[in-house]
């Protein structure tokens, strides 16, 4: 009997179904891999609530594995290598390639540095499930420029939000102060390198709490004074704390975006002429950010895995939908594919 490739499918808004899908088929410039472990992402869960991908995607793009196949025109790769995927290239999970919830996958065009970088056995499969998060906080926090001296507010702690924390602890970044609604997350958030964390359902008003911790500045606009707070990373995805952090920020303050937004929401944009704020999004990253991620985990210097709540088999990946879904009771689910 022919051995078939168990896939996690996107059916529609809230239906992830595993099915029996044929084993990919290796090409010239391919490789393929046997899936050790795939993270359900924020992105997965947008696509899992709004659809955004066609029906009958193989969702998955945080994954790793080891090579089982590798095509005769790809350089400087073997059979036994184990891997992780950076998907940007291909697409892959992402409604465009087959993704990662599945017992096989195939990358084509394989490059080395590119769309597939090699990890030691030193990076567990959770680990290496969670590199290409961490590679999202991690090109945030490169772009944006900082000093040991920036004082820093991480707008959300969600698994993007986590890892940018210890991505900006690696980094020597102290003053990190996390906010959440979740005491589980907060907890995590101080584990992962936060100095100091709040919750706005019970620690009172947020701005009070920064100028606290880090003092106050001139407005340039006469206004008063502001918290002195340089550097904002917001990861909710809540609209109106996009235009809080505005508010926020102190004069030549710098905010990044790490978060999509499921609704609009109103600014007012002299907060950015008045303040000379630097706003600006991320969301893809380097080859450059990505093996220094790799780097950073191998060398032991950062670990996230604790923010790993829940583990499941690939044939529970509808229930592991479930789970990540509800944030009450989850931050990050890994499905084991293997």
């Amino acid at each position: 009997m022919k051995e078939k490739n168990p896939s996690g499918v996107f059916q529609g808004i809230h239906e992830i179904k595993v099915e029996e899908r044929e084993l990919p088929i290796l090409t010239n410039d391919s490789v393929i891999l046997k899936v050790e472990a795939t993270g359900i992402c924020g992105t997965d869960l947008h696509i899992y609530h709004e659809g955004l991908v066609p029906s009958g995607s193989v969702l998955g793009h945080e994954f790793c594995g080891e090579l089982v196949e590798v095509g005769e025109a790809v350089e400087n790769l073997k059979v036994g290598d184990r891997v992780v995927v950076n998907p940007m290239y291909n697409g892959i999970g992402l409604g465009i390639s087959a993704g990662g919830f599945a017992k096989q996958v195939k990358v084509d065009q394989a490059l080395l540095g590119k769309n597939i970088h090699k990890i030691s056995d030193k990076i567990t499969s959770d680990k290496g499930a969670l590199l290409e998060p961490l590679t999202v906080g991690l090109a945030a926090i490169n772009k944006t420029h900082l000093t040991s001296s920036d004082n820093v507010l991480v707008s959300g702690c969600g698994t993007i939000g986590l890892v940018t924390i210890a991505a900006l602890k690696s980094k020597g970044i102290e003053n990190i102060i996390a906010t959440d609604i979740s005491e589980k997350r907060l907890e995590l958030a101080k584990t992962l390198g936060a100095k100091f964390t709040f919750n706005p359902t019970k620690d009172g008003d947020l701005k009070d709490f920064i100028v606290e911790q880090y003092g106050e500045v001139d407005a340039l606009d006469y206004s008063g004074k502001v918290p002195n707070l340089t550097s904002v990373f917001e990861c909710t995805g809540v609209s109106s704390l996009f235009a809080q952090c505005l508010e926020l920020l102190a004069p030549d303050g710098k905010m990044t975006v790490l978060a999509i937004y499921s609704k609009e929401t109103t600014v007012n944009p002299n907060l950015v002429v008045y303040k000379r704020l630097n706003v600006q999004g991320s969301l893809f990253y380097t080859d450059e950010d990505f093996a220094e991620a790799i780097a950073l985990v191998e060398s032991g210097k950062v670990d996230v895995t604790p923010i790993i709540t829940h583990r499941f088999p690939l044939d529970e990946l509808p229930k592991a939908f479930e789970v990540q879904a509800d944030s009450s009771q989850s931050v990050k689910v890994v499905v084991n594919c293997n």
